[in-house]
């Protein structure tokens, strides 16, 4: 039996295209959910689904509005509740503390997108299905606003929601989601969860890199099952949605590429780790005889630039390029080897090392042995590792001279008299 308490609760509509991405698993009352929240105001059409709740309003900087089917200007806000947070495209800019009235709508998987708003985490208390009038016409078929029904279930419906199909022998309605009550209160803590984004091995070292957080796990193959040790890096937290972080290892510990920066990881044998950011230019990492090499776009593409929309960007003077002994960039111009290298990228999701396969998929870490045995690596058995974080002088690199000595003061002579 569920107990009913008096709590803090948000009604959330999940449409039947959610359901059908199976991005969020069929609610049942008494589950526990999280799901990204969407904010759609009251429109011409007033609806039972919609509730009046109090929040405060901050604007996403630096994103550019959008423009609605009726070509107003639309800008993408956050509302932060008590417990709940949405996202919201207004169509004016506003900030600070509102009371906002309309629907809570679900939407894909969350942290997909930099500006995604924080999940919702509830409890459900209540299911109920959403019905509505159904205009069909020779080409198409259409929900109409403001017709809503409910009908109340234990578990939502198995079924495909996108057809429009009707539950029951009544063909002017048909189910095109479910509205389910989140108690806001009645959740557990939320546990730091390693969640494996990308992995590489060589040897018996494996490396296995947190799709979100800055945090790397080390595998040490030797022993069965394998001793995890974790280390909490000095990088930025990326979105869950998208991993931006590929990891390349090697005899010594391993290079970490991303995007915008290239940071090297030396494990000594005591175990600490070494970090280093050693360029401040990004890109996709191939590791070939040792070397890192770093590849860019080759050609123009067309991209949703947050603040422009969607724009061309040129491609890389020089798309293919190794780190030296010196931590500099250098072009490659020779084609063919610039092609090979290119050939050679791929998502490093899985690796083979010893005889043994590795792969992280689905928010585990395989390993597959010679025998074909495939065995699920429990990573909440680690210890903590230490890290040595070298940081580098930007007053002190001789690169930046001619910058530093116009920015500092020369000292007062009374002080060095």
């Amino acid at each position: 039996m569920i107990a009913e308490t008096a709590s803090r609760t948000l009604r959330v509509l999940i449409p039947g295209s959610v359901l059908d991405d199976r991005s969020l698993a069929p609610p049942s009352r008494g589950d526990v959910v999280e799901v990204a929240v969407h904010f759609i105001p009251t429109g011409s059409e007033a609806s039972s689904i919609e509730q009046s709740m109090q929040a405060t309003a901050r604007p996403i900087f630096g994103r550019m509005p959008g423009v609605h089917t009726d070509g107003s200007l639309r800008w993408l806000i956050s509302l932060f509740g008590d417990g709940w947070s949405a996202d919201w495209w207004s169509d004016c800019p506003i900030t600070g503390a509102v009371e906002v009235t309309g629907r809570f709508v679900a939407t894909l998987g969350p942290g997909r997108l930099d500006d995604d708003p924080v999940p919702v985490r509830g409890r459900v208390r209540r299911v109920r299905v959403v019905e509505q009038r159904i205009e069909r016409t020779d080409n198409s078929v259409s929900a109409i606003e403001g017709t809503e029904r409910f009908i109340e279930f234990e578990s939502t419906p198995q079924r495909f929601w996108s057809t429009l199909e009707p539950l029951w022998d009544d063909e002017s309605f048909s189910p095109t989601g479910v509205l389910v009550d989140l108690d806001l209160d009645d959740v557990p803590a939320l546990d730091s969860q390693f969640v494996p984004g990308a992995l590489s091995a060589e040897g018996t070292d494996v490396w296995v890199m947190d799709r979100s957080n800055p945090t790397l796990l080390h595998l040490d193959s030797r022993s069965s099952p394998p001793r995890i040790t974790e280390y909490l890096l000095p990088l930025t937290i990326e979105p869950s949605g998208s991993t931006r972080r590929d990891i390349h290892a090697d005899r010594s510990g391993c290079w970490i590429t991303s995007p915008y920066d290239v940071f090297r990881c030396d494990r000594a044998d005591d175990g600490t780790l070494t970090v280093e950011r050693v360029s401040t230019e990004g890109g996709a990492g191939v590791v070939d005889n040792g070397r890192l090499f770093i590849l860019r776009m080759p050609r123009p593409v067309m991209r949703i630039d947050r603040r422009r929309g969607l724009v061309r960007v040129e491609p890389d003077a020089h798309p293919v390029r190794m780190l030296d002994q010196n931590r500099r960039l250098i072009p490659v111009d020779d084609p063919e080897a610039a092609a090979a290298l290119r050939a050679r990228r791929f998502r490093v999701s899985q690796a083979r090392a010893d005889d043994t396969g590795w792969r992280c998929a689905d928010g585990q870490v395989t390993i597959r042995t010679p025998d074909g045995k495939r065995t699920t690596v429990d990573l909440d058995r680690r210890t903590c590792g230490t890290v040595s974080w070298v940081q580098p002088d930007p007053f002190a690199d001789p690169a930046n001279a001619d910058v530093v000595e116009r920015i500092l003061l020369p000292v007062p002579r009374s002080i060095t008299e």
